[in-house]
């Protein structure tokens, strides 16, 4: 019996996610900025929910667990290959940019920008 709870429990939480993004690297750009150095870069474990009907994106990233409202998303305008997300918490906002194939994603903060480089994604 408590095997079926988990299992529906497990199951209801898996579906409430519209998209799971597995990181495989990351690379994060302390200010000031030059574009494809990493000044912090690794593989460790990190995720990123993206769940478009609910407005929410969820980012564990190391030992940190981000949670956004999307406000905004449109085509990224210098690239159409990329979609712009703009995110916002109580700590204020910040741009997600993902790219059409759904293996590149960025977080653009104001004192650093965090690249990750995702491997498979499930959609829900």
């Amino acid at each position: 019996m408590k095997y079926i709870v988990s299992m529906l429990l497990l199951s209801g939480a898996i579906y409430s996610q519209e998209q799971v993004f597995n990181v495989q690297r990351y690379c994060v750009d302390e200010a000031p900025f030059r574009t494809g150095e990493c000044d912090v870069s690794g593989n460790e474990y990190s995720f990123v929910f993206l769940d478009r009907k609910k407005n929410d994106v969820v980012f564990f990233f190391t030992n940190m667990k981000l949670k956004y409202k999307i406000i905004k998303s449109v085509v990224y305008a210098p690239d159409p290959n990329y979609m712009l997300y703009s995110l916002q918490n109580e700590k204020g906002t910040v741009d997600m940019k993902i790219n059409n194939q759904n293996t590149k994603m960025e977080f653009l903060y104001p004192n650093n920008h965090i690249y990750l480089t995702v491997g498979k994604s499930t959609k829900l």
